[in-house]
């Protein structure tokens, strides 16, 4: 038991949870946004839109990169505002294990994989925000990045809701999880009875919502709300994950979610993004 209480709290970050949770006492406005996945002008034109105070704060779910084009600079966006906050996704997760200028020159299979499930476009965007006679310079970024990826929670929990990239598996006690749970689950935890924890609702990414409205079109890029509820009637886990990677001709669509009142924002993606980084993409999540 005490070994498991030493592994969650090595997933958590105190200071982050302690700054949410005082913006929320002091009724501010905290949004949550789903998976981001490279899209940095969508990102920036959602945020636009929420015309945030000084105290409101924003938490990105994690997957703020790969697939779209400019992966490099919404990590300068969740790094660089005070009032930003982030979790750790998969995606972030492959790239602090496979992003350097070696592997780079020699992929390893991990590194393969990472480079077909959208690391290929995080890469790019970074050769392309330094010159060719700047390799140090690169070299160093990637490394920033890394470590500021690494040191990122796998969850924040609050009084009332838990904040994840993927979810919880429903088989384990909710301080029994490892980070594999956190940032990788999906069917256990979205087809589960009975909530997470009965006093905290689970708000997720990671699952595109159109595949959790099974043959409902008229949903896809719709947030999802699970059927199982808790006491004070709050759905017991929101998926955030509206797939503003999706098809061209189909709902591409980015969103955010108010702690605070439950409001909920969409903006549908904003960048040009070609047919076949969307094939590519579909392959791996």
């Amino acid at each position: 038991m005490l070994r498991a209480f030493i592994l969650m709290k090595q997933l958590r970050n105190t200071e982050v949870e302690i700054n949410l949770q005082k913006a929320l006492d002091g009724g501010h406005r905290v949004w949550v946004i789903g998976d981001v996945h490279g899209f940095s002008e969508s990102l920036r034109r959602l945020v636009r839109t929420l015309d945030l105070s000084e105290d409101d704060r924003v938490v990105l779910l994690g997957d703020l990169i790969d697939r779209g084009p400019d992966s490099f600079d919404v990590v300068r966006f969740a790094r660089e505002d005070s009032q930003v906050f982030c979790v750790k996704g998969n995606h972030e997760k492959m790239m602090a294990e496979n992003f350097s200028l070696e592997l780079i020159e020699n992929p390893n299979e991990d590194a393969r994989v990472w480079f077909h499930a959208g690391g290929r476009e995080t890469v790019a965007s970074y050769f392309r925000a330094f010159p060719d006679d700047a390799e140090g310079a690169l070299r160093w970024m990637i490394d920033q990045d890394i470590e500021w990826m690494k040191e990122l929670p796998a969850h924040i929990v609050l009084d009332q809701w838990r904040l994840v990239h993927a979810g919880y598996n429903p088989n384990r006690g909710v301080e029994e999880q490892d980070e594999s749970d956190l940032l990788w689950i999906r069917g256990p935890f979205h087809s589960s009875t009975h909530p997470i924890d009965p006093a905290r609702s689970v708000v997720f990414g990671h699952t595109p919502t159109m595949t959790l409205y099974p043959r409902k079109e008229d949903r896809w890029g719709d947030v999802w709300y699970s059927d199982v509820v808790l006491e004070d009637g709050r759905a017991a886990s929101i998926g955030l994950d509206t797939c503003v990677f999706h098809k061209r001709n189909q709902p591409a669509v980015l969103s955010a979610f108010d702690l605070q009142t439950l409001e909920v924002r969409t903006l549908s993606r904003c960048e040009a993004w070609k047919e076949d980084d969307w094939i590519r993409a579909r392959f791996m999540h």
